[in-house]
């Protein structure tokens, strides 16, 4: 529905309801959120602005920076309205409003380990808590319970502070206010076990999700938690509070040898839910932005042959009427059939998926230009076609197949698996897809898992006897590659220090429901990511590269690339009543950016939004030092004349074609 029709449906009435649903439906309306460039920039800092928080009604915006100076912003007549000397040491890495405090009371969590609450009327510092043994990376408040909020430390704990009461520290780090510690789950030595973000369920008020320093978001029922002294030792215990870890089934796979081609330690650099409090948004450092769902856990790829089966795929669930054949009376591919034998099952079970007939018009023009950039190599429009198509006819088998080809070929971090995924999905929706078959088996060649793969390749054998060059072929490769890794440690996970039951937990984590690729995060732990809109319709996240990036979420593609600093974007802010974005990062400046009209031009808006993807994924595979060399001038060839990535990959008539291994990593 457009914002035309919005407006005369409204007309109908008077009810405050629809006033309020018309209001969240323009808030992120496609028609805004597509449509952002620059407005304006408050200046005022001398240092890194590290942390951005909007008041309750949107009127005011804090801002905390390196110069140890939080500042509160009057962000539509472009001035500060209170520049607070925090009294803190070190860089400022978190700022938030007291709710119900009139947005008198401040409070900021800083690298001196600090978090302090400042009365901005008297411009005084009201209290102060120590407690924390290393940086307060991030602070958490809630409506629910304005006079408590909680601090994250790389000290590994979650705190809970009350401002009514005063506080005096122990300097030994034994206060007790420790709501969550990691220590005796994650090992005691401080160096692994950092808390680096935490986020409030806005709708069940009693679970908290904390980021931790590894690619594990655990999710706790604050209900079963007790105010306690920070621990030192590992507890032969589980943690009964710890309701989910979530995790990309890629790097949760507990016998993986995942070929990372990064340098880049894996770590939760931001967490926040959704309005509604049924997704979680993950902002991954050295991998991309990953979206959870927090209600019906999704189970990540495992293969149980003993069991004869193997955990869910995404569900399906259609958002249009754009495929026009009613849908089977279960579009979950779990309950299609539980059995990963769908090449031997072929013919005793009917294709569940919409037939090539049937499809709209729009959704085979989307399929067909998928196809065109395919061919031409241009594999990141090739997936981002094959998304829109799926958005809108989500039982064609076919598009989930195509995806899975492209997503091989173009082998960003986690392509791989999600290509598997793709290919599992559409097997599931029709176990006669020879085509889907193969491209499962090449995944889990390239992935590692060879016993996986051999155990499918023999039942590919069974139903495709007349298949021998490719079962011959890719039985050589497997086994060239198996006995290649054989006695190598590959990528494994340091589990050393890990609890018996946390061990456990990291392998069996649930896995994504989406996620947002092309921007880059490797070089500071505190880049957020956030949802657009109240209906949050869109997804936004900072980069290295001084890009902010926004997806659709439906989709996973990118609509929008904003240049928001000369060299790297941390905050991204989404404005609480209105289409308004703040963005900040290593320049000392705060940048506004708002809706432009049609045919509007703008410097800023980054106009060939593939090519800077592309960057950032080479810049993901680069060694740091390759980096500060880069900086000093010397010649890199490696980092910025990587080879084509369809590069070496004959390409066939069509995706219905397999495509050969690309060149596509960096020659070391």
């Amino acid at each position: 529905m457009n914002i035309q029709e919005l407006i005369a449906h409204r007309q109908y009435t008077v009810d405050d309801w629809l006033d309020r649903r018309l209001f969240s439906r323009l808030h992120g309306h496609s028609s805004l959120v597509e449509r952002l460039g620059y407005l304006a920039q408050l200046e005022g800092h001398r240092g890194c602005v590290n942390c951005l928080e909007w008041n309750a009604t949107g009127s005011l915006l804090a801002s905390g920076s390196d110069d140890l100076s939080a500042i509160v912003w009057d962000p539509f007549q472009r001035k500060s309205v209170a520049v607070m000397p925090t009294g803190h040491t070190g860089n400022i890495f978190s700022v938030k409003f007291v709710p119900f405090s009139g947005d008198r009371l401040l409070l900021t969590g800083a690298e001196d380990r600090d978090v302090r609450l400042h009365d901005l009327n008297s411009f005084e510092t009201t209290q102060v808590w120590s407690c924390s043994q290393s940086r307060v990376k991030r602070i958490a408040t809630s409506p629910h319970m304005p006079y408590v909020c909680w601090s994250a430390a790389e000290d590994g704990c979650i705190r809970q502070l009350d401002i009514r009461e005063p506080h005096s520290c122990h300097g030994d780090g034994a206060c007790r206010n420790v709501l969550i510690d990691l220590k005796p789950t994650c090992g005691v030595s401080m160096g692994n076990t950092q808390c680096k973000c935490l986020a409030l369920n806005p709708v069940r008020h009693e679970q908290i999700a904390v980021g931790a320093l590894d690619a594990f978001v655990r999710l706790y029922d604050t209900r079963v938690l007790s105010l306690k002294r920070t621990c030192k030792e590992i507890s032969s215990q589980g943690d009964p509070s710890c309701l989910a870890h979530f995790a990309p089934g890629h790097i949760s796979n507990p016998h993986i040898r995942k070929s990372r081609k990064t340098f880049n330690t894996l770590a939760t650099t931001y967490v926040t839910f959704s309005p509604n409090g049924r997704e979680l948004l993950v902002n991954l450092s050295g991998e991309h932005a990953y979206l959870y769902d927090t209600v019906n856990f999704a189970e990540a790829l495992r293969y149980d042959f003993d069991k004869g089966d193997f955990s869910s795929v995404p569900k399906i669930q259609s958002r249009s009427n754009s495929c026009i054949r009613p849908q089977p009376t279960s579009t979950d591919p779990h309950l299609l059939s539980p059995n990963p034998f769908y090449s031997s099952l072929s013919l005793a079970f009917p294709c569940m998926s919409v037939e090539d007939s049937a499809v709209s018009e729009q959704v085979q023009e989307l399929k067909e230009r998928g196809n065109e950039m395919y061919k031409v190599g241009n594999l990141v429009a090739a997936v981002e076609l094959y998304s829109r198509a799926i958005v809108h006819c989500p039982t064609w088998h076919i598009l989930y197949s195509n995806r899975a080809t492209a997503l091989y070929a173009r082998k960003w971090e986690g392509d791989l698996y999600a290509a598997l995924r793709d290919a599992e999905t559409a097997l599931a929706l029709c176990p006669s897809n020879k085509k889907a078959s193969q491209r499962r088996l090449r995944c889990l060649h390239y992935l590692g898992w060879f016993e996986e793969a051999r155990r499918l390749l023999s039942d590919y054998r069974e139903s495709h006897p007349q298949d021998k060059d490719f079962c011959s072929k890719f039985h050589s490769e497997l086994e060239k590659a198996a006995a290649q890794a054989a006695g190598k440690n590959g990528f494994h996970m340091d589990r050393k220090q890990l609890s018996p039951w946390e061990a456990t937990r990291q392998q069996t984590a649930y896995d994504y429901k989406a996620r947002f690729c092309g921007h880059c995060n490797t070089h500071t732990d505190i880049k957020e990511a956030s949802f657009l809109g109240e209906g949050a319709e869109y997804i936004a996240a900072g980069s290295d590269d001084g890009n902010v990036y926004i997806w659709e979420k439906s989709s996973g593609n990118l609509v929008r690339v904003l240049h928001g600093d000369d060299s790297i974007v941390n905050c991204v802010q989404w404005h609480p009543t209105g289409p308004l974005l703040a963005t900040s990062g290593i320049e000392s400046v705060v940048r506004l950016w708002e809706p432009k009209p049609v045919g509007c031009q703008d410097e800023r808006v980054v106009k060939d939004a593939h090519k800077v993807c592309k960057e950032n994924q080479q810049r993901m595979k680069v060694d740091p030092f390759e980096i500060m060399l880069m900086r000093m001038g010397f010649h890199v060839a490696a980092a910025n004349e990587g080879p084509n990535e369809n590069q070496g990959a004959p390409i066939d008539n069509g995706p219905h074609g397999w495509i050969e291994d690309p060149t596509g990593c960096r020659q070391s």
